[in-house]
């Protein structure tokens, strides 16, 4: 596991449009991008983000930033 003090990528609410049908959802392989309702902002889970950085890039609307 990768400590607390790496970057860790957020979801940017003011840019995230809450897909229904997430693509950083689908594509972080260690699940954590959260999202318990449909009409809820996800987050980024930091005790299972590996910090692959993977979603950065799928988000279309560049939602996932990295801080």
């Amino acid at each position: 596991m990768i400590g607390h003090n790496y970057r860790a990528p957020r979801v940017d609410a003011d840019k995230c449009k809450v897909c229904q049908r997430c693509p950083v959802r689908r594509t972080c392989k260690m699940k954590a991008l959260v999202q318990f309702e449909a009409h809820e902002l996800p987050y980024i889970d930091r005790e299972l983000c590996r910090g692959c950085l993977v979603c950065v890039e799928e988000c279309p609307f560049r939602a996932i930033v990295v801080e």
